[in-house]
């Protein structure tokens, strides 16, 4: 992985995509990165509100990510993937689930 590169964090079922701004390495070996996540709307709010629910002012927001905690995303796969998902949603009728 390397600044620029395109990664996800699955995180508390949340999927989160972003790119990679910044690299370190620490003193174990350890890759460390920065990244810029994108649409993240969903991870903020839900940080922000387990941060005002357990009111023990610790910062939730993590800064970096060691090397095992992201994966590399092929910008064609994801892009195939949203393609073939929008031709199979416009090309069927919608159909109601009963709730049980």
């Amino acid at each position: 992985m390397n600044i620029g590169t395109l990664v996800c964090r699955l995180f508390r079922g949340n999927l989160r995509i972003g790119t990679i701004t910044g690299k370190e390495l620490d003193e174990k070996g350890w890759a460390y990165f920065a990244v810029r996540w994108h649409d993240d709307g969903v991870h903020v709010s839900a940080t922000d509100w387990t941060t005002k629910l357990r009111n023990d002012g610790i910062d939730r927001y993590n800064r970096t990510y060691r090397t095992d905690e992201l994966t590399v995303v092929s910008i064609k796969h994801l892009e195939q993937s949203v393609s073939a998902h929008h031709l199979l949603k416009d090309h069927r009728i919608e159909q109601q689930i009963p709730a049980c």
